[in-house]
């Protein structure tokens, strides 16, 4: 399958409807968000929907998205690759009630004035949502792992300390 130009957005209904299905890249520099986020976006976004209509008649669209950031290893200070692989499953609502109503295992998203979704939006949260709070090289390969990163010896104490309820337990006793 030759993938394309992901659409901004979608109607899910008409979508689900006729059980479309997107492998599609996003170009790196529509993500403006991720990019803030990140050094660098490494390559175009390789995205995956599939939109159908589940046993409860309801409309929702699963989503996959992966792409390599660049991002600063905070044990190093030096810069590194992440792999981020994001995968979703929502259920477009118009309201609250809708959203109340809905399974725990869909997440809400809202319709737009045009009855449509926007599929970059949702792509970047979710990129977004993947990225590490702290970032750090796998320790074998950070520079840092190189230096020994503990200062002294630790004594075990071979002495043990006496139980500071031994006096309560004396006393019932007696």
């Amino acid at each position: 399958m030759q993938k394309v130009k992901l659409p901004i957005s979608v109607d899910p209904v008409r979508a689900a409807q006729s059980g479309t299905e997107l492998e599609a890249i996003i170009q790196k520099a529509l993500l403006r968000r991720l990019a803030e986020s990140t050094i660098s976006i490494q390559s175009d976004i390789s995205t995956k929907f599939t939109f159908e209509i589940d046993r409860q008649k309801l409309r929702i669209f699963h989503g996959k998205a992966s792409v390599a950031v660049e991002l600063i290893c905070q044990r190093c200070n030096e810069p590194m690759i992440y792999q981020c692989e994001a995968e979703f499953t929502y259920c477009p609502v118009h309201n609250q009630e809708q959203e109340n109503n809905l399974p725990d295992v869909y997440e809400p998203i809202y319709y737009d004035e045009n009855g449509e979704v926007n599929l970059h939006e949702i792509v970047e949260d979710e990129l977004i949502l993947t990225l590490p709070q702290i970032s750090k090289h796998a320790i074998e390969d950070c520079e840092e792992s190189k230096f020994e990163l503990t200062f002294g010896e630790i004594e075990e104490e071979e002495e043990q300390r006496p139980n500071p309820f031994e006096a309560l337990a004396q006393l019932k006793r007696k």
